[in-house]
């Protein structure tokens, strides 16, 4: 799948973001795709087992990907929907949760 969206609009993390939300394609960066779900996994881990792990804090740290961890957080958060909504109106896409949105498998089934 293959989206286009007003880059200019957009920081570079909000773009990152957007392009991981709605998957990854060969081409992607691997470095992307890794650092999203090395987000991911350490809010799981925070989150999980109740104490202070500090995995996430970790990596918004100085020097690591603080804006990333940040715009992961707005989205983990109880305003999620209306940062998403905003995120979308920015990049001039349709909200993919209002579309039909046909996935590789269903092209595939299709032909």
């Amino acid at each position: 799948m293959s989206i286009r969206f007003r880059i200019t609009e957009l920081s570079p993390a909000e773009a990152s973001f957007l392009k991981w939300q709605y998957g990854f394609e060969e081409e992607d960066a691997p470095f992307e795709r890794a650092l999203w779900h090395a987000i991911q996994r350490a809010w799981e881990a925070d989150t999980a087992s109740g104490e202070d792990t500090g995995y996430l804090e970790r990596l918004g740290s100085s020097g690591a990907f603080p804006e990333e961890v940040a715009l992961y957080l707005q989205f983990k958060s109880e305003d999620s929907d209306e940062a998403w909504n905003e995120l979308i109106r920015r990049a001039d896409l349709a909200d993919r949760r209002t579309t039909k949105v046909h996935t590789a498998v269903n092209r595939r089934r299709r032909h």
